[in-house]
């Protein structure tokens, strides 16, 4: 098996590469030398802009990302496609085979959130976070193995630190993690030896998932919420997911792990 010590050359999809995670991912990806397929959902759609605290058009936030990876002398393509749709999932890896000739390397991060007591939630409300952060691992993974094997790659999932606790309103958002972990460390076993398979599991990260979701839910301001929670005193940021996926993606000898950071959040238990 060859001992991947560098991405250079590789080529990476990033699912959700829209988003501030996904872009943070994408972005240290292309710095550690890989091309990066952006793979988001309507990207003709309004996304909101934490940076220019202005709303854009998805194209135009997948533009900016390709800018940025084209910045660091890797290719970019923009592919469209909603995870929970199996053609569209098959089409977005034989187009990345396609233009690159290859895929080495998948990140699962594209993800949905609501908040709603199960007692009240409806079934369509249940369906779509299952559909989106659970199936769309294993539809996207599925399709990309036979080519993950053939360049003996990776899989990084983004799960969350939901998929290792509970939270009231959260229990449709917190099964479909631990579903993700659960998968990603069966998936470790099945692909073994020639595809490494890990997950990543955010603490708090400040996107509009936390800003226009939990943080109202809280009630309490998000420096309020980051004081409180977190042990170091510091949010984590996207650029934090991205150095632990090039540190996943790199080392051979790392699969079937869920690594946490969440500036020890999980720790604080007392």
């Amino acid at each position: 098996m060859v001992e991947r010590t560098s991405l250079d050359g590789a080529v990476s999809i990033v699912t959700g590469a829209g988003g501030d995670i996904g872009t943070g991912i994408a972005l240290e990806l292309a710095a550690a030398g890989s091309d990066i397929v952006i793979a988001d959902v309507d990207v003709l759609e309004t996304e909101y802009n934490q940076q220019s605290t202005q709303e854009v058009s998805g194209a135009t936030r997948a533009q900016e990302v390709a800018d940025d990876i084209e910045a660091h002398g890797q290719r970019a393509h923009v592919i469209e496609c909603d995870v929970t749709k199996p053609k569209q999932v098959d089409a977005m890896v034989e187009e990345t085979v396609s233009e690159f000739g290859t895929l080495d390397l998948l990140v699962n991060n594209a993800g949905v959130i609501t908040v709603t007591p199960v007692e009240e939630m409806a079934d369509a409300e249940w369906d779509s976070i299952m559909d989106v952060n659970a199936k769309g691992v294993f539809l996207a993974s599925r399709a990309a193995i036979p080519h993950l094997r053939e360049a003996e790659g990776s899989i990084i999932n983004t799960a969350s630190i939901a998929g290792d606790i509970g939270a009231a309103g959260l229990g449709h958002y917190c099964a479909s993690k631990h579903a993700v972990i659960g998968l990603t460390k069966s998936l470790s076993l099945e692909l073994a030896p020639d595809v490494t398979v890990n997950a990543i599991c955010p603490g708090i990260v400040q996107t509009p998932m936390w800003e226009d979701v939990l943080t109202p839910e809280l009630d309490e301001p998000y420096e309020e919420t980051i004081e409180r929670v977190i042990p170091m005193g510091r949010d984590q940021t996207p650029e934090d997911m991205g150095r632990t996926a090039v540190f996943l993606a790199e080392n051979r000898n790392i699969t079937g792990q869920a690594v946490t950071v969440d500036g020890g959040i999980l720790q604080n238990v007392i």
